[in-house]
């Protein structure tokens, strides 16, 4: 019994030494929250809304990597810096973010999404980065913010003779595309209780896989535009009580040129979706929060060439239109200090009604499909405090049942790769 006791007490001990608080908590304690991070407070808001980050103060933040979503045991690692101060802050604030992945539209990394759903998703899988620059400027009562950032790969083989060129850019896929991004966002107060922020994402995805002259079939983008539109407004409703109505609209156009030495052909691909929601942020005990939420969110894919599966079985294998419906998804998570240094948090979110349609474009031959469905997904995280620097971390499924391997022998849960704590971040702040 006591050797029980005492092996409980060492695992959570490991647990306040090796977990992560809350302010400037970055991507780790989003998802760990399992909502979306335009609907509470948190610097990771600066990759939708740039105008946010002359608000965010001065901090240095190591994205450790994560398990959740990488075919290697840890990657989509990062360091980066918010700086407030540099040249005293006479040129307005400035943020640098070395990435080893491309993270996802509007987002700080590839494991959280613009929107929600299937369709809700970033398609682009392109892992290089090349740089990500950001700067801000508060003046008065408005801020504006602005963000480049380019993520490139690109191989090219002269074969004999000469005048042969193999080209291959981004992996040469349509999910594989070079990037490079735009960004712009304005924020202002409308009253002494409430503000406003909007930004627009705007983004030049390519890609190439070509050989100079023509042998085979020469492939590229047709269109390389994709684009964000965001919108919230933060509202203090009552001391304890804040409000935030969200409002997005994105756009991926994915459609490809294919050319031979005879004709070229192209192929229409788009996907499409909106969302409009609101939460409450109520704060409990003084620092604690819960989080209570909904949004309603359709996504549309037009395809005149398979590249996006429904998951429907029976559904049309070739061109066809699918169409998901979310009325709503509710969302609720809880923050708590346990004491000074550690902070634990859960969240889950689950569709109300959920519906996936797809619609063939030649019903003579291909079947419609029809789905509906509530899906569930639920995270736990956690977070210490050690002098200045802050830890957050998504902690495994399985945690709390067995405590780790300290805590019962047992490894952590298999859908993590084994890990405690599939993803872990750090921030200085300053």
């Amino acid at each position: 019994m006591l050797n029980r006791w005492m092996k409980s007490l060492i695992a959570v001990a490991a647990l306040g030494l090796a977990l992560p608080l809350v302010a400037n908590a970055q991507t780790s304690r989003v998802e760990g929250m399992s909502v979306q991070g335009d609907y509470i407070k948190d610097y990771t808001a600066i990759y939708t809304y740039s105008s946010e980050i002359s608000h965010v103060g001065n901090l240095v933040y190591g994205e450790f990597g994560s398990t959740e979503a990488a075919a290697t045991p840890v990657d989509d690692r990062a360091v980066g810096a918010v700086l407030g101060n540099l040249f005293d802050g006479r040129f307005g604030t400035w943020g640098i973010h070395l990435r080893e992945w491309t993270p996802n539209l509007g987002q700080g990394d590839i494991t959280s999404n613009p929107g929600v759903g299937a369709g809700g998703q970033d398609p682009n899988a392109n892992n290089n980065h090349s740089f990500d620059l950001m700067w801000g400027k508060r003046m008065g009562g408005t801020s504006l913010g602005l963000r480049l950032n380019r993520s490139v790969f690109e191989t090219k083989l002269s074969v004999p003779p000469a005048t042969t060129t193999i080209t291959t850019l981004a992996g040469g896929d349509n999910f594989n595309r070079n990037v490079w991004g735009f960004g712009a966002g304005v924020g202002f107060e409308v009253n002494p209780t409430s503000s406003f922020e909007a930004s627009l994402i705007w983004q030049n995805r390519t890609f190439e896989n070509s050989t100079t002259p023509i042998v085979g079939t020469n492939t590229t983008e047709d269109s390389p535009t994709t684009y964000q539109f965001a919108a919230r407004l933060l509202w203090q409703y009552q001391p304890n009580l804040l409000v935030v109505p969200v409002f997005k609209w994105y756009s991926f156009d994915l459609s490809t040129k294919s050319t031979t030495a005879a004709a070229s052909t192209t192929a229409n691909n788009t996907l499409k979706g909106w969302q409009i929601g609101a939460a409450g942020n109520w704060t409990l005990n003084q620092n604690d929060l819960f989080v209570l939420g909904l949004t309603f969110a359709h996504n549309s894919v037009e395809q005149d060439v398979p590249i996006f599966g429904s998951g429907i079985v029976g559904a049309a294998a070739d061109n066809s239109k699918i169409d998901e419906s979310i009325y709503p998804q509710v969302f609720a998570a809880l923050e708590t200090h346990v004491n000074s240094w550690l902070t634990l948090r859960f969240g889950a979110n689950q569709d109300v009604y959920a519906k996936i349609k797809t619609t063939p474009r030649t019903p003579a031959t291909d079947n419609a499909a029809e789905q509906t469905f509530s899906r569930f997904d639920m995270h736990l995280g956690a977070g210490v405090k050690v002098g200045n620097l802050q830890f957050d971390a998504i902690v495994a499924n399985d945690f709390f049942q067995n405590l780790g391997w300290l805590g019962s022998g047992n490894s952590s849960d298999a859908t993590t790769t084994g890990a405690y704590f599939p993803k872990v971040t750090a921030t200085y702040a300053f």
